[in-house]
């Protein structure tokens, strides 16, 4: 029986594959396409489908489709129809085909070696992912996992030649992610030499979103009706419409490689759009410009002068573009090599690894012939063995896998345990077992620099003017002497749900002395400025709580909540009541509480995965969470309201009615509420998901975008948002600013604007679409708030930054500036008179979207550091 190998590459956005048998390497051709959509879909049937198939059936399901499932690899279970599927088995379906297209062409047999390709940054959880998946379907293969820099190394370098000793660089620009690398040829090897470099953010996925746009602005001066409706109608037609434009923006930008404009036509508009390669440059220009940045960075930190590389070699679809080669060759002339399609050249170097390993193992004597150059040995280590368990080919539906993070219990558990020990990472290994046969090299450690460390296994920091407080692993509760930043008084609790500080005193919700959710009422707590326990007032029946505090007043929301779904003809989220009690923290106040019902109130989610109720669904009548008025004494709230007004039918509701409620919430117990209504059932509802008073004014975040309350005239709409985007409002001071993500889930891009506020009009001042931010605007974890922190009339604002950094900026009305870049995952926690404050996690790799999870050190930026452009 003929022996052959297969090598892979799953990417983000198109898959390859090569074989190699009888020392020949050739494309794998699946269907007669030599790259593959790596589009997954789970059909009406339960069966995952990959490839072309899916990527057809894309326009009719669009909610049953996954373009890009590779982003999903070490992070959240994708959703499919409202369906949680496993990436392990989302990405079989697509190595299936290959493993399937393959045998047809060696008589039936399977592959005896499969490698498969990574990013250079994925760390072993990630890859051990990739091994099950290659194990899953092909159980008695060798499963190897190779860098994808490496792998395109292997294949240039068998046609252009690499004498041992000899060095080159990689530049990947693929569809989702960008990495570089410098590679030494070291007899049948390459070695990644120096640290590689790299943006999970810049792609061709992100270029396609930014043509998506740019075709979309026509649109909405042509056909701004139908427009409309794409942008913010969640029905299926409009849905299908909205991904058949993003095919038509992608087909644009391939076009432009070629030719000077592009045109196409919209069908569901009945109109022409067009784009030039000048206004591709225009978009995408700056990202590019950044990758080669990037690369040279990379050559520099891997100590090998530019004039010993034999040749810096381009992979990845997106590399195709001249843009890129104009850039590349303007800087490094001749070392600048490509192949007719640089996405197969990652699978014809990991097929070239693959015959290597072959012929290693089965005592091959002689070697291929068109493989010249050096063949690297494979780094075997030891075989991942089979996964156990429920085989999951054939498909007759996607494995249930267990739900990782917060369980979804019945009633939600507290809105904050904190972790009692360290944590690895904020993503959990996926599979456990031995390591992948080719392990990864870590970066090299990076010392703290500018930050001053001040107290360790520091879960969240409140800082007030008379200094900061830390809660520690443990539930300790720690005060640090803002002269010294000594730690001069500590109190230990049990698990604290949720907790504020000013500079009058503390309030604290614990969850009782046993640390149980459920084992007592909760209690709720205030403190002296010197941690000296004032009061204690249990709070019976309440399964969440949320505090504020200002000046020398607290409040406490508590929640009483059970969940609903769509079973039940409702939108999927929580239903229950909730109250506030309002506590003094000092002087004759201390202890006097005031307790007063707010009502039924609704929380509607986004189902992620049927367990998991995080991100708050913009479409629907959803309650939001407290916050403080600026400008004025109290705090305000928005309940989620709803009506069956003829009962269930067939267990679904036949008539829904929704509203919600903004309660005013001012001291001494006074509750003003407004209630807003849908205009009429004929127009879409306008949902509020935020509303800061600020100045006097009210500045709200509604389904439609960012809105200014200018009564007696209607609000007015000062920016929109995205289709799948989020935007709120940020006060500072006496300014105000508008922060925004591009994408929800999954989360990228992120965007500042300054209000002013005697026009009304906003300026971004910054928007980066290839970083995030860190925490999330729509999610309830108190976890996931995002890392937004006022000073004065400015922001500090935590982002992601290149490989696994994270950046904090300074944003003021003039503009925004670097103060901070550190491995890591690093977060602003509050201005002090000496600098600035910041939680750093240093193993924790930032993923867009999350919180950081585990202690993490606080430590102190002075204001010596803090200037532009750090």
């Amino acid at each position: 029986m003929a022996r052959w190998s297969l090598g892979v590459d799953l990417g983000t956005s198109f898959s390859a594959g090569a074989t190699a048998a009888d020392g020949r390497v050739d494309v794998l051709e699946v269907g007669g396409e030599r790259r593959l959509p790596s589009t997954v879909l789970l059909n009406e049937q339960g069966v995952l489908v990959a490839g072309r198939v899916a990527h057809r059936a894309l326009m009719r399901y669009p909610e049953r489709a996954e373009r890009n499932p590779k982003r999903y690899v070490g992070r959240s279970t994708m959703l499919l129809g409202a369906v949680p599927v496993d990436v392990k088995d989302a990405l079989a379906a697509l190595l299936e085909l290959f493993v399937a297209e393959g045998r047809t062409r060696f008589d039936g047999a399977a592959p005896s070696v499969v490698v498969l390709t990574c990013p250079v940054a994925w760390r072993e959880d990630r890859r051990a992912v990739l091994s099950a998946v290659g194990h899953a379907v092909v159980p008695r293969a060798r499963v190897v996992i190779v860098e994808e820099p490496v792998a395109s190394a292997l294949h240039y370098a068998s046609m252009h030649g690499v004498s041992g000793g000899g060095n080159v660089a990689v530049y990947d620009l693929g569809g989702g992610t960008f990495d570089t690398a410098v590679l030494a040829a070291k007899g049948g090897d390459f070695d990644v030499i120096g640290e590689p470099g790299g943006d999970d953010m810049i792609g061709g996925e992100v270029f396609d979103e930014r043509v998506y746009a740019f075709l979309g602005g026509q649109l909405e001066r042509s056909a701004a009706e139908w427009w409309t409706e794409v942008s913010t109608n969640p029905d299926r037609k409009y849905r299908a419409a909205a991904a058949d434009l993003l095919d038509e923006a992608r087909l644009a930008k391939e076009t432009l490689s070629a030719y000077e404009t592009a045109s196409q036509y919209v069908g569901g508009a009945d109109v022409d759009v067009e784009i030039s390669r000048a206004d591709l440059h225009a978009l995408v220009g700056p990202d590019i410009v950044r990758t080669a940045d990037i690369l040279d960075e990379t050559i520099v930190r891997a100590k090998i002068d530019k004039r010993r590389l034999s040749g810096i070699f381009l992979t990845g679809g997106a590399s195709r573009m001249p843009l890129v080669h104009e850039t590349l060759r303007a800087r490094h002339g001749g070392l600048v090599r490509t192949y007719d399609d640089p996405k197969i050249v990652v699978a014809l170097g990991a097929a070239r690894l693959a015959w290597s390993v072959q012929e290693r193992e089965h005592g091959a004597q002689t070697r291929p012939g068109p493989m010249t150059g050096p063949h690297p040995s494979p780094h075997p280590g030891p075989a991942l063995a089979p996964v156990t368990g429920p085989h999951p080919l054939p498909y007759p539906g996607p494995a249930l896998a267990p739900v990782t993070g917060p369980h979804p219990s019945p009633v939600p558990g507290p809105v904050l345990p904190p972790v009692t020990g360290p944590h690895p990472s904020p993503v959990p290994n996926p599979v456990t077992g031995p390591a992948p046969a080719f392990v990864p090299r870590p970066a090299p450690a990076r010392a703290a620099g500018p930050l001053t460390p001040l107290l360790d296994d520091v879960l969240s920091v409140q800082v007030t003017p008379s200094g900061a407080y830390a809660l520690c692993a443990g539930n300790v509760l720690r005060r640090l002497d803002p002269s010294t930043w000594r730690v001069d008084r500590e109190l230990a609790f049990g698990m604290v749900a949720d907790w504020s500080a000013t500079e009058e005193g503390l309030l604290l919700a614990e969850l009782g002395p046993a640390g149980r959710p459920g084992s007592a009422a909760p209690l709720l707590r205030t403190l002296t400025p010197e941690l000296t326990v004032r009061s204690t007032t249990p709070l019976p029946g309440a399964a969440a709580v949320r505090t504020l505090a200002r000046g020398a007043v607290g409040w406490a929301f508590h929640r009483t909540a059970a969940p609903v779904g769509d079973s039940h003809g409702l939108p999927w989220g929580e239903t229950g009541s909730l109250g506030v009690v309002e506590v003094g923290l000092s002087g004759s106040l201390a202890g006097e509480t005031a307790k007063a019902p707010l009502g039924p109130s609704a929380q509607w989610f986004v189902n992620e995965n049927n367990g998991l109720r995080r991100l708050h669904d913009q479409d629907t009548p959803t309650g939001g969470e407290p916050a403080l008025a600026v400008g004025s004494p109290g705090c305000v709230v928005v309940l989620g309201q709803y009506r069956g007004t003829t009962g269930l039918h067939q267990n679904a509701q036949q008539a829904f009615d929704p509203w919600q409620v903004l309660c005013l919430i001012d001291p001494g117990g006074g509750i003003r509420r407004v209630d807003r209504r849908p205009p009429n059932r004929s127009h879409p509802p306008n949902w509020l998901h935020q509303a800061v008073l600020h100045q006097s004014m009210w500045f709200v975040s509604t389904t439609a975008g960012l809105e200014i309350d200018v009564a007696p005239g209607p609000p007015r709409v000062v920016m929109r948002r995205s289709r799948s985007g989020a935007l709120r409002w940020f006060p500072a001071g006496q300014e105000i600013y508008a922060v925004g993500m591009d994408g929800v889930l999954p989360s990228r891009g992120w965007s500042v604007s300054h209000c002013d506020r005697d026009t009304g009009e906003l300026r971004v001042l910054r928007h980066e679409p290839s970083a995030a931010l860190l925490g999330h605007l729509t999610s309830r974890e108190r976890s996931e708030r995002p890392r937004v922190v006022a000073d004065g009339d400015g922001l500090w604002i935590g982002v992601t930054g290149d490989q696994a950094n994270s950046r904090i900026l300074r944003v003021t009305p003039g503009g925004v500036t670097e103060a901070l870049c550190e491995r890591g995952w690093i977060e602003p926690v509050g201005a002090v008179p000496s600098g600035l404050l910041v939680l750093h996690h240093p193993e924790t790799v930032p993923v867009p979207g999350t919180g950081a999870y585990g202690p993490g050190t606080l430590c102190l930026l002075t204001h010596c550091l803090l200037t532009p452009g750090r």
